[in-house]
């Protein structure tokens, strides 16, 4: 067959450059039937694959600005804000607990104990947290006077058998005695502490903290009323202030007597 009759049996809507060159037709044929859905699936494989590095790295950008928070973060507003962002990134439970902490030591205990309780119900994501969780939700019912409440809480934990090693379990063991002389029993509270202080073995500064905790139980007296420290500094001042300074002795008067100068005496003029 001569170039001629094969140009002939070319359709007239292929292209130009495909009749001048009848060896790609194949192609051409592959493109009209299966090229531009090939280039599709192309062009959504690659879109896909765009989105997944922008989500990867949009992840990675919050996450650096999440640890940026976590060290930088101080006061309780710039903690809450933290949280309202980042809160739901892998560092928003050590944001957290470092909120919690913030409403504790601000005698926000309502509040410390809503996030500690929070981070309590979802510590099965966070193990390493968990333990912190579980002490500041127990301290939280201590400082909402809670005190039943607060002695079952640390008791539990001491009594977990799987936190039997834990850094935190003469703590818990600590606070539960604690509690129970708050709610009124300081006689089993004493007994409770000196029991303890038997196992703490040659560990003495474990002995300190049980012998400290004891020696402040037998001196409290429920019946004392509490004072915050600013009504224990504005007593101290009134009672300074009411004291009466001792009067600085009087200084005599000291007369001081002029020295007496005799007026010289004229002698009578002599005769020649």
């Amino acid at each position: 067959m001569s170039e001629e009759n094969k140009t002939e049996t070319i359709p007239e809507q292929i292209p130009a450059f495909i009749k001048a060159a009848p060896e790609l037709l194949p192609v051409w044929d592959w493109w009209v039937k299966e090229g531009k859905s090939t280039l599709l699936t192309l062009a959504v494989v690659a879109a896909a694959v765009g989105a997944f590095y922008g989500v990867r790295g949009y992840y990675r950008n919050r996450d650096a600005a999440a640890n940026q928070a976590l060290v930088n973060a101080y006061s309780t507003d710039d903690l809450e804000a933290a949280v309202s962002s980042y809160g739901s990134t892998k560092i928003g439970p050590a944001l957290k607990l470092r909120l919690a902490k913030s409403y504790y030591d601000g005698e926000r205990y309502q509040d410390a104990l809503d996030v500690y309780e929070g981070l309590v119900a979802k510590a099965s994501k966070f193990p390493a947290l968990a333990d912190v969780a579980e002490m500041g939700r127990a301290y939280s019912l201590e400082g909402l006077a809670k005190y039943k409440e607060a002695g079952e809480a640390y008791a539990a934990y001491a009594n977990d058998a799987a936190k039997t090693n834990s850094y935190l379990a003469l703590t818990a063991k600590l606070g539960a005695a604690r509690c129970q002389a708050l709610a009124g029993d300081k006689d089993g509270a004493v007994k409770a502490l000196d029991a303890l202080k038997k196992t703490v073995g040659d560990d003495k500064l474990a002995e300190m903290r049980v012998e400290r905790l004891t020696d402040a139980v037998k001196r409290y007296d429920a019946k004392r009323p509490a004072r915050s420290l600013f009504d224990a500094a504005d007593a101290a001042e009134k009672a300074i202030s009411a004291e009466k300074k001792p009067e600085a002795p009087k200084a005599e008067a000291v007369k001081v007597e002029a020295p007496k100068t005799e007026a010289p005496k004229a002698e009578a003029p002599k005769a020649k």
